[in-house]
């Protein structure tokens, strides 16, 4: 049986992935770690089954913004001023499930 690669992205990695990006800074404010639990099952559930194709950085970006629009009530100002952080986050899920993902291994020690 084959692995389909890369794999659809799963709730667990999203979670992680948003908390790392912290773009509204929470997180660094002392938050709880699960701050952009919200936001990161919003994205999962809306791109449930979606092709690979659509996991492209560009693809991603657009998707990012209107939900921080909605989530965070956020106008063209604001928005602009996270747009550098939400396309560091729509990078990273690029890399880990977009077309150009690759396998992710840890080095030998």
């Amino acid at each position: 049986m084959t692995a389909i690669w890369p794999p659809p992205p799963d709730l667990d990695s999203l979670k992680e992935l948003f908390a790392t990006a912290d773009i509204e800074g929470l997180i660094a404010d002392e938050c709880p770690l699960d701050e952009y639990d919200p936001e990161a099952k919003h994205f999962y559930e809306a791109t449930i089954g979606f092709p690979t194709s659509k996991f492209a950085a560009e693809q991603t970006l657009p998707s990012l913004e209107q939900l921080w629009v909605k989530q965070f009530m956020l106008n063209d100002e604001q928005l602009a001023q996270r747009r550098p952080a939400l396309l560091k986050l729509a990078q990273q899920i690029a890399r880990f499930f977009g077309p150009e993902a690759k396998p992710q291994v840890r080095p030998q020690t």
